[in-house]
């Protein structure tokens, strides 16, 4: 599901404006993710954990110029569903 597949949705099963759900969906999104980079996780009860984590440093082959790449140490945001997540989707 997109960003816009989400609005749309939001929007044929509420009473609020297009516009509206977008500006929300967006605080959402910028929030956590801000907040995840800053080394905090997020929680939401009953859905799940955005957190971040770390891929160390490894060299790869490269299949294009036959060499082998390093590849640096980089931070990454994951999620990880919670246990009690139940997926219930309606209309479809």
């Amino acid at each position: 599901m997109t960003k816009k597949e989400l609005v749309e949705y939001l929007y044929l099963n509420s009473e609020a404006k297009k516009s509206d759900i977008e500006f929300i969906l967006s605080l959402m999104f910028d929030k956590i993710s801000t907040t995840v980079l800053d080394g905090e996780n997020v929680e939401i009860k009953g859905f799940g954990v955005f957190f971040q984590s770390e891929r160390k440093a490894r060299k790869i082959f490269s299949s294009i110029s036959k060499k082998t790449v390093d590849v640096p140490a980089k931070k990454t945001m994951q999620f990880r569903a919670s246990k009690s997540t139940e997926i219930h989707i309606s209309g479809d």
